[in-house]
């Protein structure tokens, strides 16, 4: 048994494939397989059940699946107290949703790569739900996301809080007043799909007022979203620090306004390491949302 075997094992235990695992390690299936097999040999018992699609773990597998992460943990801190920065190694699967993949993200990827050049990151961009399921089913490392977020085992901190204002194109004439939920929603509302912290906030806002918009478009794209809007084809809920060219799209003053969603880094207390506490802190300095203890949207 050696090192290289059991990462090869941790990683095909979480991805659940030999090919996810080999791209992770930056290696070649064979190589993983044949790791794979002289652990299996040194401990005369197989590791996995090969029987499905996607392998998973037999009882034994299970017990050292504990183990190998704990050494890996161990060697981990060892790095961080003796060695270097440099030198340390590892996969980091990040999940991030498009608010934050289109603000301080490339900023954030530069720092880890320039930081710890011998790891290796893996993004995943996408919805709230879908981020937090893969956190949750453990194909996540850390998930940047809308919080506040919780559970027994994980571990929550906050990254501040980003504006998101009602926005449309100057196109559509809507009056300079104060807009109320029910006089906005006689405009198409452009939202998101139910995958989405913001579509919930959306619909919460306007139910509280007890008013349905006439039209609702639903797309999964903050980017595409806001291009909709800037065509004048309905009014959207849209971070004004991302979009902010006014010549294309319009700031609407509503009454009541909605609260600055805040963000927050997630992370597994079992795969909790040095590496993910060192990036967690990372994304905590590098966030550009403000870091200001006001109103923030619940769940």
């Amino acid at each position: 048994m050696n090192f290289k075997q059991l990462e090869a094992f941790v990683q095909v235990a979480r991805s659940g494939t030999v090919s996810a695992a080999a791209a992770r390690l930056n290696t070649t299936q064979p190589a993983i397989s044949m790791r794979l097999k002289d652990l299996e040999h040194s401990f005369r018992s197989n590791l996995f059940d090969r029987s499905a699609r996607k392998i998973r773990l037999t009882p034994v597998g299970h017990e050292l699946l504990e183990y190998a992460e704990r050494i890996q943990l161990l060697a981990e801190e060892a790095l961080t107290k003796f060695g270097s920065e440099k030198v340390m190694t590892g996969h980091i699967r990040l999940g991030v949703t498009e608010t934050v993949a289109l603000t301080w993200l490339p900023k954030f990827v530069s720092s880890i790569n320039h930081r710890f050049p011998e790891v290796g990151l893996e993004l995943d961009v996408d919805l709230t739900e879908g981020i937090w399921n893969r956190l949750n089913r453990g194909d996540l490392e850390i998930a940047l996301l809308p919080g506040p977020v919780g559970g027994p085992n994980l571990r929550s901190q906050s990254l501040g809080r980003i504006r998101y204002d009602w926005m449309a194109s100057p196109s559509l004439n809507i009056p300079d007043h104060l807009i109320s939920p029910k006089t906005l929603s006689l405009w198409p509302i452009l939202t998101f799909g139910n995958d989405s912290n913001l579509h919930d906030v959306i619909e919460e806002w306007f139910q509280e007022h007890g008013v349905r918009p006439r039209r609702v478009d639903i797309c999964n794209s903050l980017s595409v979203v806001a291009s909709l809007a800037t065509a004048g084809l309905g009014i959207a809920l849209l971070p004004p620090s991302i979009f902010d060219d006014t010549s294309k799209l319009k700031l609407l003053e509503t009454e009541p306004k909605l609260p600055d969603l805040e963000f927050v880094a997630v992370y597994s207390r079992r795969t909790e390491s040095p590496l993910v506490r060192s990036i967690v802190e990372m994304a905590i300095e590098l966030s550009n949302f403000k870091l200001d203890p006001s109103n923030s949207l619940k769940d």
